[in-house]
């Protein structure tokens, strides 16, 4: 690789490595961007540095940026000379996200990966174009100031506030980087306060926005979220998709208020049509956090009905009706609304408040103002944008469609029954509720509109609904009428209609259709289903050449000749399997890992007592055994414990695979799940060459130098040449850890690399022990401690077990090293929250050991160590993340204890034990592992009394000894592999029945 741009830019800086700033905090002069221009014109994908890619991409936004939606195209054509011979934009754009990738670079999640908007955004703020328009930013941001966002959503469907843009910045990047500002004005945090005071001309907003800040007053906010969906077009194709209007964080009546029920359990996995979207996790202060998965916008098929959407807890499926509350309907008219230049969105009823507007509308409706033709959903669509008011028709029927005007939002509230997954219209079991809202989102009293209905399509007269006790089954239209705004919806009325199943097994099943009045029902046949239908039986059949189970069955509803109900039939077959994410039957021998359970489903025989028993084929003593609720069930929501379960044997070691078992009575069925996807081929490692094992896979490969200084280490990335990678020659190592991105469900189990001939290394063991002793020993500006710092930064940054590097491995062998680890590495992360929630959760169940056992004396010596360089200047940000950690893990009055102060505790009595016992039951009981950990005294918990929970009893106790520093022959810190499982057992007791464990260790603390 060529002489690069940003090993200069480091220099110049005084850094050997890139220390995690933003890229716009680098302050390019203009001869600078001029020379990193210069290098990329003429450069190849062979000598190309990615870093440097990605610096440009972030300047462009700063320096070139000036309205339109950015695109991947004008990024690339803005560089100018060979490279638009040598390269394409694509190849440009994915060695920019390699760039950012070894800079260590966090993506924007949502919904989706924000790749291309994180690399935009790396440049801070889009300065020539902000000047460019100051006046108009500045009236914007004030707005938007006042609004108090926590996301987007909150303020870009107020036209009165999007108008203040100017026409080329209203897209969301734009969006996003405005409400990143607002959230560090309203923060006081400074993030962006340097860059804007850099130009004369931004100044002035900077100074105005602190002297509004100073006068709002806090706004109350609807938590409902505003999901909605975007028509999008590029080069004359058109597509529709969803996007989710979730915070980032709820507190726990807003997340009450949006799930339906009280939030009182720890997390809560959130799914849509199966696929894991976020996880809201519970986290010390009390609120709930969004943490994204990585999901695709989807494409939306209208045949596929309304998205299913529910969340899981402890094993326990909660549908989230009218979570989704409208869908795209080609054949019915449909207001849009400009969203972006080249996106609309979609409103309900025919008034909107934007200005600009336009009607999609099947053929059967005309109107007299030029429209033009789209294809959509495989059909010709009439499209007619427009201002003030447009008028369409179907015969005698009229409807009227205006801009610029106030409007309102409604739901008619489901009523869809349990067998049925999807449909295509809103459906009802009777006369349907109508809930009407204002543009704010808050609810308009019932006497300040009127809801009329008709049979669709009919020429009946519009009845008051509020008159009706009474309405037949079918399809019907309705009419809402607000002072003089009017609205149109559609809805099904299913009557008493059920579906019964009998007869259920993996291949075959009968439903029965009950109270079908004059409906005419058909379920569809398809290569996979056969069916057969008599008198309202449905006999159903795989076709089992595929070895493929249906997830669905469609089927549709009407009257002869009327409007259609599409929807999804929850999947009558039944049996014990496990399927991936197209329905294909996965074999028991089918290679597996944790990085691909995405969409695999548990199918299961409800009422027969389906069990899934988790264990570690290297270490089976330990298991965690769940009864399947549910007749499909993601196996994405087991993965905590799946996880906990393979750390228990080393995640370095080949053979270590975590064993799913599926029994229902005397059947089984056994599932293997590895750790990673893909090995690696180290035959040729001499000559710096290395492969895939048995895979023509394409995975981005990068190598991590060790045994070297902390300065030297870095992400360099390996070259593919056909089905092998060569490692680039470099003077910092012969040795490295070769690893991999997770993607796509692929990940590569990291693995050691020697390119320099004959290397004597020590033994595993001596050398975790050795660098023990170093960590130990030495203070915090030692060089072992910053490449532990390093090696603990790209663990969490690629996904890695932080055993991957005997360093960290070190730090569990001690409560001495454990408590300055804690405060070391905490202290040097940007997020907080993510080391707590995240990393230090990942590391305890990895390294097989618990910060909060470490003793008191430890924490206090090691929060005096951290601080004396500062001279206290940070403590109180200190002390919030040993609070912070503790609250995570229900022992806010541990950190009472270790601070010194007097806690109260509940005294473990023997009806505390026999209820424990009743908890758990017989079969969890079997299962509990017989290794406890030695103690010196039961404290006044009658332990001889109770064998059967021996460990629940003298782990808390053992944790509670360690902390009060109370001498034992046998800690449970450091010590032979018999104590590595007593460990392990420890934090299994805890897993198992947290409360217990934390009240225990109270109890023990009061009593020493």
């Amino acid at each position: 690789m060529t002489p690069n741009f940003f090993t200069t830019l480091l220099n110049k800086n005084g850094l050997n490595k890139h220390d995690g700033r933003p890229l716009w905090k680098y302050f390019l002069a203009d001869d600078e961007f001029e020379r990193l221009s210069s290098i990329l014109k003429y450069g190849t994908l062979n000598t190309l540095d990615p870093r440097d890619v990605s610096l440009f991409y972030a300047q462009w936004w700063k320096r070139n940026y000036n309205g339109g939606i950015p695109s991947k195209l004008e990024v690339f054509y803005s560089l100018g000379g060979n490279s638009r011979f040598i390269l394409t934009e694509d190849e440009f754009y994915k060695m920019a996200r390699k760039g950012a990738q070894i800079l260590g670079i966090k993506w924007i999640k949502k919904q989706n990966t924000l790749y291309f908007k994180t690399l935009l955004l790396q440049g801070g703020l889009p300065l020539k174009h902000i000047s460019e328009n100051q006046g108009k930013y500045k009236a914007f941001l004030e707005a938007v100031l006042e609004e108090q966002p926590d996301k987007i959503e909150d303020f870009i469907f107020k036209t009165h506030i999007i108008d203040l843009l100017p026409k080329s910045s209203q897209n969301d990047i734009i969006y996003e980087n405005c409400l990143e500002i607002v959230k560090s004005i309203l923060n006081c945090d400074g993030q962006y306060e340097e860059l804007l005071e850099s130009e004369e001309s931004l100044k002035e907003i900077s100074k105005s926005l602190k002297v509004k800040r100073a006068s709002l007053v806090k706004k109350a906010r609807q938590s409902k979220p505003k999901n909605y969906w975007l028509l999008s077009s590029k080069n004359e194709e058109y597509k529709i998709s969803l996007r989710l209007g979730l915070a980032n964080a709820y507190t726990k009546e807003a997340l009450s208020d949006f799930l339906g029920f009280e939030a009182l359990e720890r997390d809560y996995q959130f799914f849509m049509d199966d696929n894991l979207v976020c996880v809201f996790r519970k986290m010390a202060n009390g609120q709930f956090k969004t943490d994204w998965y990585n999901q695709d916008n989807k494409e939306w098929d209208v045949s596929s009905g309304t998205p299913q959407t529910y969340v899981i807890n402890n094993g326990k499926k909660t549908e989230l009706q009218d979570f989704i509350q409208t869908i795209p309907n080609h054949e019915e008219p449909s207001l849009w609304t400009r969203f972006t230049e080249n996106e609309w969105r979609l409103l309900k009823g025919t008034t909107a408040s934007n200005k600009e507007a336009a009607v999609l509308f099947p053929s059967q409706w005309k109107s007299d103002f030029p429209s033009s033709e789209i294809n959509l959903f495989a059909k010709s669509l009439s499209w007619m944008p427009f201002e003030g008011e447009i008028e369409i028709y179907s015969g005698d029927e009229k409807r009227v469609y205006q801009s610029g005007v106030n409007s309102f939002d409604w739901i008619i509230e489901s009523k869809k029954p349990n067998w049925m997954l999807k449909s295509n219209l809103p459906v009802v079991q009777g006369i349907p509720k109508i809930l009407v809202f204002d543009d704010e989102g808050y609810d308009i009293k019932r006497n300040r509109f009127k809801v009329f209905i008709k049979k669709h399509n009919s020429r009946n007269t519009w009845e008051d609904l509020s008159r009706l006790s009474y309405i037949s089954t079918g399809c019907f239209d309705l009419r809402i009428e607000k002072d003089d705004l009017i609205a149109h919806d559609i809805f099904f009325n299913i009557g008493k209609l059920q579906a019964r199943y009998s007869n259920q097994s993996i291949h075959s099943a009968v439903i029965e259709f009950k109270n079908l009045d004059y409906f005419e029902c058909k379920l569809d046949e398809s290569s996979l289903i056969q069916i057969k239908e008599d008198n309202n039986h449905y006999t159903l059949k795989v076709n089992i050449e595929h070895s493929k189970i249906p997830t669905i069955v469609k089927g549709s509803l009407s009257y002869p000749s009327k409007k259609k109900l599409f929807f999804d039939l929850l999947s009558p077959f039944q049996g014990m399997a496990i399927t991936d994410a197209e329905g294909h039957l996965i074999d028991e021998d089918q290679p597996l890992s944790l990085a691909n359970l995405y969409g695999m489903r548990i199918l299961s025989t409800p009422n027969n007592e389906t069990l899934l028993k988790i264990k570690n084929s290297l270490k089976p003593d330990v298991s965690i055994t769940k009864e399947i609720q549910e007749s499909t069930q993601p196996v994405i929501s087991y993965k905590d414990e799946i996880v906990r379960l393979f750390y228990l044997a080393d995640a370095m070691d080949y053979e270590n695979t975590v064993c799913l078992e599926l029994s229902e009575g005397r059947n089984k069925n056994t599932y293997k799940i590895s750790g990673f996807s893909h090995s690696l081929v180290v035959d040729n490692q001499l000559q710096r060459e290395v492969s895939l094992f048995k895979s023509l896979d394409n995975l981005e490969l990068f190598a991590i130098p060790v045994n070297c200084s902390a300065d030297e280490i870095e992400i360099i990335p390996l070259l593919k040449n056909g089905v092998t990678y060569s490692i680039p020659s470099t003077e910092i190592s012969n040795q490295f850890i070769i690893i991999s991105y997770k993607k796509e469900g692929k990940q590569l189990m990291p693995r050691f690399v020697n390119t320099g001939g004959f290397f004597l290394g020590v033994d595993k063991n001596e050398r975790i022990d050795n660098y023990h002793k170093e960590l130990e020993l030495t203070n915090f500006n030692d060089d072992l401690w910053k490449q532990t710092l390093t090696y603990f930064n790209i663990c969490f940054q690629y996904d890695l077990p932080f055993s991957t590097f005997d360093q960290l491995r070190a730090i569990s062998r001690s409560s001495e090293v454990a408590s300055r680890a804690f405060f070391f590495l905490g202290f040097n992360q940007s997020d907080s929250s993510e080391f707590i929630q995240k990393a230090i959760p990942e590391m305890e169940k990895d390294l097989g050991f618990c910060f909060h056992w470490i003793t008191k004396t430890n924490w206090s010596n090691a929060l005096a160590e951290i601080n004396e360089p500062s001279d206290f200047k940070y403590h109180s940000q200190i002390v919030e993340l040993i609070s912070s950690y503790m609250g995570e893990n229900g022992l806010q009055e541990l950190f009472k204890f270790i601070s010194g102060s007097t806690i109260e505790s509940e005294p473990i009595l023997q009806r505390n034990i026999l209820d424990l016992r009743s908890q758990l039951g017989s079969r969890v009981l079997s299962e509990l592992p017989r290794n406890s950990p030695k103690i010196n005294g039961n404290h006044n918990i009658h332990i001889e009394e109770h064998h059967q929970v021996r460990l629940l009893l003298q782990a808390p106790i053992a944790v509670a000894e360690s902390i009060n520093n109370t001498h034992n022959e046998y800690p449970i810190w450091a010590g032979d592999e018999k104590r590595e499982v007593i460990r392990r057992n420890i934090q299994y007791s805890q897993y198992l029945k947290q409360d217990f464990y934390n009240k225990t260790i109270l109890h023990a603390l009061n009593r020493i």
